[in-house]
């Protein structure tokens, strides 16, 4: 018995190829920031990508997840993470605070008090 269904047929199954790997083209293209900071002055934490803080993100997580960690034939290499140096965006330059000196308040110094 033949196949009639419309996948089997090599134009849909290219075109459902690049519907498939197109997200990740667009992911490539847009999705990753050219520049990546720490939030500064001004700004709200957000999301980072692990790729953005260290070289070796995929191993520090299979690190942290114990991936490996039970294998008695080939015993796990001990992982040193590789953190990349991010740098602050600030908005604005924070001009120095001044506090002012701790109020003391004397017991001599309101009435009827003790």
């Amino acid at each position: 018995m033949t196949d009639t269904r419309n996948k089997s047929q090599r134009g849909d199954y290219e075109l459902e190829q690049a519907i498939n790997f197109g997200h990740i083209d667009y992911r490539i293209k847009y999705g990753c920031p050219t520049n990546t900071y720490l939030p500064g002055n001004g700004l709200i934490g957000q999301h980072v990508s692990r790729v953005n803080l260290a070289n070796n993100s995929c191993d520090i997580e299979s690190m942290l997840r114990g991936t490996g960690s039970c294998n008695m034939v080939i015993p796990q290499a001990e992982i040193v993470p590789d953190i990349r140096t991010l740098k602050s965006l600030n908005l604005f330059e924070s001009q120095p605070t001044f506090l002012p000196d701790p109020l003391v308040v004397r017991r001599e110094q309101r009435p009827h008090w003790q």
